[in-house]
């Protein structure tokens, strides 16, 4: 009988401890409280798991800096053990190629850039970004032998199968999973660099600590990305959250994508600074109503948006959101006009926290997020001691 009973018992907690690793590397330490609201498991079976796991190195349990509770006792949290492997974020966008690397307990310990034209070749792209991370493991001593994966940000659409079709970007994207397996040796994951942004913020920034978020960058172009539960919401083909591809005038011009009147022909960058040099200074009036015109036009999509997919936080980011209640006064009297009076009350705007570096930081959440987590792979990992930047 005990025996009999000792398979599926067995099978339960690893599955538990399967959960608890799981949502460790998706968002990072947490107190045991919130471990257990995350995972859902008893307090009692929530401290025998994790304490299994502590005793196999798996995890590691530490003091909170800053944070007590009750009678001034400090909060401890619990996190994936530093020393079970990395994560390499690359970011390879039109005029910047970013690289940043993370241990699978969400420490960042080395990160860095450098510049690129737009027509820079992809092949050229790749050898900057290869240089780049030679050159950041070499400064800061870290060892890539425990790589668990990287994770890849490019411009364009990029489908659930990680291709986009036929054509160039289908051999851009083949390009660029076959150059870092060859030379890493580890999975690689590629998506759309603005929906990584997304994700990063909904990990590390503005949208940290919420269940789901909507991310809309505005930049030299629009785009999006929805996080649900801290993994992106992929659609179909990979293309949800494409809020710039919302028409907003059905007799609009033309768009690349293949519709007309897109909300990135209208609000991006490039077409606001070809109608005012000062749009992003807002010196003038000129620039002020386009930004305000801008503002309003967003609001709406959004108000569309949240309506259909109700998120707790809109995040909003580019250097177009640096013009702060220009754009941002209009927007949000244009989307309390067009959205359910329940979504209004409850969804917070904001602007986006994170620096240059979110779409590579989006590239490691997608590895950690994508990766099994075994809680005996730090068994075998060699000692990972690396300097923070």
């Amino acid at each position: 009988m005990g025996s009999e009973s000792s398979g599926p018992l067995r099978l339960l907690r690893e599955t538990h401890e399967e959960r608890v690793l799981s949502v460790l590397r998706t968002r990072g330490p947490l107190s045991r409280a919130q471990l257990a609201e995350q995972t859902n498991l008893s307090r009692a079976t929530l401290s025998s798991i994790v304490q299994t796991l502590l005793n196999k190195l798996a995890l590691v349990e530490a003091r909170e800096v800053g944070a007590v509770r009750g009678r001034g006792r400090p909060v401890s949290v619990v996190s994936l053990n530093p020393a079970g492997g990395l994560a390499l974020g690359i970011d390879l966008g039109q005029r910047r190629i970013q690289v940043t690397i993370s241990n699978v307990a969400h420490e960042f310990v080395a990160s860095g850039a450098v510049a690129c034209a737009d027509r820079t070749p992809w092949t050229r792209r790749l050898q900057l970004a290869l240089d780049l991370v030679d050159d950041l493991t070499t400064r800061h001593d870290i060892s890539l032998i425990a790589l668990a994966g990287v994770g890849v940000g490019i411009v364009g659409p990029v489908s659930t199968e990680g291709s986009s079709g036929v054509g160039r970007s289908a051999d851009r994207i083949a390009l660029v999973r076959d150059t870092l397996r060859a030379r890493f040796g580890v999975p690689v994951h590629v998506d759309n660099n603005t929906r990584l942004a997304a994700l990063a913020e909904a990990v590390w920034g503005a949208g940290a600590g919420v269940d789901s978020a909507l991310y809309l960058r505005l930049s030299y172009g629009v785009g999006g990305g929805i996080v649900l539960g801290g993994r992106l919401l992929a659609g179909a083909g990979g293309a949800a959250g494409e809020l710039g591809h919302i028409s907003v005038d059905r007799d609009g011009p033309a768009c690349s994508c293949g519709g007309r009147g897109c909300l990135e022909r209208y609000v991006s960058l490039t077409t606001l600074q070809e109608q005012s040099e000062n749009v992003l200074d807002a010196r003038d009036d000129k620039a002020r109503d386009l930004l305000a015109v801008a503002g309003a036009r967003v609001g709406e999509v959004l108000a569309a948006a949240c309506n259909t997919v109700n998120p707790e936080v809109v995040v909003i980011g580019g250097e177009l959101a640096e013009t702060g209640d220009h754009l941002f006064k209009p927007l949000q009297t244009a989307f309390r006009r067009h959205t359910h009076s329940q979504v209004h009350r409850s969804v917070r705007i904001t602007r986006a926290a994170l620096g240059p570096d979110a779409a590579a930081r989006g590239g490691i959440a997608l590895v950690l997020t994508s990766s099994p987590a075994s809680p005996n792979a730090v068994l075998n990992a060699p000692d990972l001691e690396a300097s923070h930047p």
